[in-house]
Parts: C-alpha cells; structure tokens; sequence
C-alpha cells in the first residue's frame, strides 16, 4: 500500500476493459480512491495486489494504537490486514514482537506491538485471557511483563525424573486421554502423591550432559498438561483427573512436581565469586537470547540464591564461528568481553534456573558464566 500526494505523478492505472481482461490483461494492478474523512484531505490511497513492488504497509490515517490485545481468532495476517491494510505486513509485524517465537501462534490476551517502540506495555486484564486446550504451544511464552510460564518444555534433576509417578491405566476405553479424562497413577511410596495437589505430565526428550565435563546434569522434558489428584489407595495408586491438556496423554507418561511458571524477581547482591557454564536451554534452541530460560551448573550447594546475577563471558576471536567449536569460546590470550546477564530465578542443588534479562550478543549453551561478589 501506499499514498499519493499532491505533486507526484499520478499512479498508471489500467482501464476499466484492460482491468476485465481486455487487450490481453491479465487483471487489475491497483485500485485508486480518494481519501476518506479519516484521511489528509488531498491524498489518494492505492492498494496493491499480492505480489506488487510495495509491500511496506503505509498506515494511512495519522496515528494507530501502540498494542492490539490479541483475541480469539486472531492471526498475524488478520492483525496486519486490521491496522496497515496489507496483511503482508506481518513480517514486519512479528519482528516489532520477539517475545513472539513463533508467528503461527499467538493467543487471546497476548499484547501485539504495533511499532518498534520501546516503551512499556502494560499487561491485559486477567479476565482477556482465554486459554485454549488441546492444542500445541510454545515452549516458553511471556504470561505478563514480570515473568515466564513454560507450556511445553521444562527440565529435570536426575533425581526428579527417577522418583516420579507413571500413567498406569484409565477407566477410559481408549489409548489417547485428554482434558477431564480419569487416569490411574503409580508412584513411589517414598515420594507419595498428594490428593488435591496439581502435578505436571511429561516424557524426558532429550538428556542434557555437561558441555565441559559431559557429566549428565538432567533432562530436557516435553510437557503433555496438568492433572489433579482426586484419590489415593494403598497400593500405591492415585487416582487423576486431567485437568489441562497440551496434547494426548498416554500410559507411561511421567507424572511429578515440575515448576512451570517463573516470575522475574528483585535482584540480590552476589556474596561471592563464582564461575560456572551455560549447560542448556529451555527452549529449543541452541542461541540464547533476551527472556529466555537457561539452566546454569551452579546450584544452591554452590551458595547460589534467588535473584543472583551471573554475567555471560567470553574471551577470543569473535570471528570464529561459535557453532563449529567445542566447548566455551575462551581463549586467554584475550581480554574478557560481557554479552549477556543471566537472573536466578529458581536454584535448585546442583543447577539453577535463570532469564537472560540483558544480551548485547546472543548467549549459547557452553558459554562460560560469572558472579561477581557485591555485584
């Protein structure tokens, strides 16, 4: 889309037979009107079709609204089409948004950026939010402007992972359970299951090993939803009711505590020196940038606390290419650079959760990690 004023030359249009097909066209290129009361008096607007050389979107009205609270239904395209006139905007769109990861999915109560400005937005209502059930998310999306909810992925401790229950059973007839099925439980006497507590469903995916020293930290779990427990009985099975469902859920499915949502905290000042690793990411990528959830080598065994900052770096030649080595990029021939800061949110025994609240360059697993007394 785009918009003539006074001065410049008049768009080329084809005439009415030409725009039927006649004289061997092909169809219409554009359509021209005046402007309307909403619009600079003296401007005519044009749009063109799918495939024309203008593809930027002009907005033709004077000043929009900075955020579109995202409802039910809504796409991108939609979104695009809505504010710029031109659904092919939404590239552009989605590059206004990072916190969008993935442009086929959005939902209701997200906020959409409408610029690339960078002032705060305020977070919807919690009544804006429709959550939809039984259908994929992301891995990780922001809840509101103070922290993450993980919707698909998470990670465990070894020991987590050894302790947890498994889907037995259903009174249901059918393999696939979902969102208000019954399922029976197993678990481990010593860990018992609670009656009215909530516990994630999840498989492990992918084992997670020390980059430096390839000892195996934990793993990387698909999340499957949430269920409830309703009864217990002596033989060590609990009887749940699904109460939220990503995706299907089967037998064999491990059932346990997992934290899923992770509020950004105040932070804390560093009682100490430490250095340590970037040993894996929550999200499935192997570049880690702003508002993403890594885990550290560095737990509470190590002194480290809720709201501790560990500063990501790196010491060599930023033209290596960093996907092609092995290991840290610390080469100690050179001075220390800082790309990134990393808040603990969750420290767990011998790892810790953490947001990348600051990145000057994109993180990676295997970067070298430090906290600085009084920092």
């Amino acid at each position: 889309m785009g918009a003539y004023y006074p001065g410049m030359p008049t768009p080329q249009l084809p005439s009415a037979d030409k725009a039927a097909g006649g004289n061997g066209a092909s169809g219409t290129h554009g359509s021209v009107s005046k402007a309307g009361d909403g619009e600079k008096k003296g401007h005519l607007i044009y749009d063109d079709l799918p495939g024309g050389n203008d593809g930027e979107g002009e907005v033709t009205s004077d000043k929009i609204a900075d955020t579109h609270v995202v409802k039910k239904g809504d796409t991108l395209w939609d979104i695009s089409s809505q504010y710029f006139r031109n659904p092919y905007y939404w590239p552009k769109l989605w590059a206004y948004n990072p916190s969008i990861t993935n442009p086929h999915w959005i939902y209701p109560g997200d906020i959409v950026r409408l610029s690339a400005a960078g002032t705060p937005v305020a977070a919807p209502p919690p009544a804006a939010a429709e959550p939809a059930l039984n259908s994929r998310k992301l891995s990780a999306r922001p809840m509101d402007p103070t922290g993450l909810f993980l919707r698909q992925t998470g990670f465990v401790e070894p020991g987590e992972l050894k302790d947890a229950g498994r889907i037995v059973g259903s009174k249901e007839e059918k393999i696939m359970l979902a969102t208000l099925d019954e399922a029976y439980v197993s678990f481990n006497p010593d860990k018992p299951l609670v009656v009215g507590e909530k516990y994630s469903v999840y498989i492990p995916i992918n084992e997670v090993r020390h980059p430096v020293t390839n000892k195996r930290v934990g793993d990387i779990v698909q999340i499957f939803g949430e269920v409830e427990v309703k009864s217990v009985t002596p033989g060590n099975i609990a009887r749940v009711q699904i109460i939220d469902c990503t995706e299907d859920m089967q037998r064999g499915y491990r059932v346990g505590p997992l934290r899923r949502q992770f509020k950004v905290v105040e932070p804390r000042t560093d009682n100490s020196d430490l250095s340590g690793v970037v040993v894996a990411t929550l999200q499935p990528r192997q570049m880690v940038g702003t508002d993403m959830l890594v885990v550290l080598d560095r737990g509470k065994k190590d002194g480290v606390e809720v709201g501790n900052r560990f500063l990501v770096v790196r010491r060599g030649d930023g033209y290596q290419p960093m996907l092609a080595r092995n290991g840290p990029i610390d080469d100690k021939r050179f001075p220390r650079e800082t790309v990134a800061e990393i808040l603990v949110v969750e420290p767990r025994d011998a790892i810790a959760i953490g947001i990348v609240t600051h990145a000057d360059k994109e993180a990676r697993i295997g970067d070298r990690i430090e906290a600085r007394k009084g920092y």
